[in-house]
């Protein structure tokens, strides 16, 4: 996703959401937009910048890739996330841009050791994502078979010996692959943490006052 001057987004510096502006120089002169020829054809793509009103910092994409700095706009990991898949999810976030199919590969991955976590494991992701979908809730449901349609998993079934695979992706499909894993990390992870978190307060206030816990 390519930051536009004047709209809102998470700033890959900050990780604030804010609003950008066109970036200046010491004069004053707005610094937005070129055409410039890539060196390898006649095809000309655009060096865009802007500049996050939180931290002042300049964010410069090349075409659609973002060249400076090099990370992600997207917000951080939860914490209640474990660590070996917040790993593969930090590290697919940076290559978004630099790396579609990479970036992919590793969502697909994180997907797959989630699903594993929750006790999910058959033959291969296109299997276990049809098994997780027993229990989500219908708009998890329909998103994470989303993930199934778009990838061309009839052609390469994902098994769990070859969960890195690196294949051709569509327009979008990595941005979308982790769109929905973020929405999977608060359904698994966030908000259970949340919800123990309130049981564990009311169990206190329980034993305090005589009574039994909450089961």
């Amino acid at each position: 996703m390519t930051i536009q001057v004047g709209e809102r987004a998470i700033c890959p510096h900050c990780k604030t959401p804010n609003r950008f502006e066109s970036a200046t120089n010491h004069n004053g002169q707005i610094l937005s937009f070129w055409n410039v020829t890539n060196g390898l054809d006649d095809h000309n793509k655009i060096l865009r910048l802007c500049r996050c009103t939180n931290c002042g910092e300049i964010i410069i994409f090349f075409g659609e890739i973002m060249v400076h700095p090099i990370g992600s706009t997207r917000p951080p990991c939860p914490k209640e996330v474990p660590t070996d898949i917040s790993k593969d999810y930090n590290e697919a976030c940076v290559i978004e841009h630099l790396s579609p199919k990479a970036a992919a590969a590793l969502a697909r991955r994180c997907l797959q050791n989630m699903l594993h976590g929750q006790g999910i494991i058959e033959d291969n992701l296109s299997k276990e994502i049809e098994s997780a979908m027993k229990s989500l809730p219908s708009h998890l449901n329909e998103a994470i078979d989303s993930i199934r349609n778009v990838g061309n998993f009839g052609a390469h079934p994902i098994k769990s010996t070859n969960t890195g695979l690196i294949l051709e992706v569509e327009n979008g499909e990595a941005e979308w692959n982790l769109d929905i894993i973020e929405q999977l990390f608060d359904f698994y992870y966030v908000q259970p943490a949340k919800t123990k978190l309130k049981k564990d307060s009311l169990n206190i206030k329980l034993k305090e006052a005589g009574k039994s816990d909450m089961k």
